[in-house]
């Protein structure tokens, strides 16, 4: 499979990259700015902006999946995942590519939740505000649209090493008790959303 990742030298995004190289897919990796750090001859880097049209529609021709894993931290510039998934679904359709997997977070309309601790809820009422809107503004967007689609929302992130042990909900409902998961087992179920149809069209809550 030609898969196209977006955010592909991100910090979930390269470990999409590589799990789906080591599933034996053709990946076109889409970098902004910082610079991907992985060689096969099964990858090819490309240089975009997600908010230029034209280089992600060149990017998604020819492809067969497209995993869309931006950054969701306070980073981000405002707005770059609801204009830049708009492109995505735009450029996707004009070139006839319908199975798309993005990353989200835990927490995207349910802020008020008290499953999520004190501490977050008042982080994501805050620092992470515009974060979370455009999060889900960029849900609204995938879900609305015609495309075989699977959005995965991660609990806190970690950088520890896979562990392929994880919780998860098919309904996008929050995981009580959650615990960091593995930006690794993270992207693994990126990779599978695309790979199977065992979360086509839900929207799913992974956890450790």
């Amino acid at each position: 499979m030609r898969v196209v990742v977006f955010g592909a030298a991100g910090r979930t995004g390269r470990h999409v990259v590589t799990k789906a190289l080591g599933h034996g897919h053709q990946v076109r990796a889409f970098q902004h700015t910082s610079s991907l750090e992985i060689e096969s001859e099964h990858l090819v880097k490309v240089f975009g902006d997600v908010l230029d049209f034209d280089s992600v529609s060149a990017a998604i021709a020819g492809a067969d999946a497209v995993a869309f894993a931006l950054s969701s931290g306070s980073g981000p510039r405002a707005g770059v995942h609801e204009a830049g998934i708009a492109n995505v679904i735009h450029a996707m359709a004009e070139n006839g590519v319908s199975r798309l997997a993005a990353m989200s977070a835990a927490g995207v309309f349910d802020r008020s939740s008290r499953i999520l601790s004190p501490a977050f809820r008042l982080l994501i009422a805050t620092t992470l505000r515009r974060t979370y809107d455009d999060l889900e503004a960029m849900e609204r967007r995938i879900v609305a649209s015609d495309l075989t689609w699977s959005i995965v929302r991660p609990s806190a992130l970690s950088e520890a090493p896979a562990t392929g042990r994880y919780k998860v909900t098919l309904d996008g409902s929050l995981v009580p008790h959650a615990a960091r998961i593995s930006r690794e087992d993270v992207a693994a179920v990126l990779v599978k959303a695309l790979e199977t149809d065992v979360y086509t069209r839900r929207t799913i809550v992974v956890a450790g």
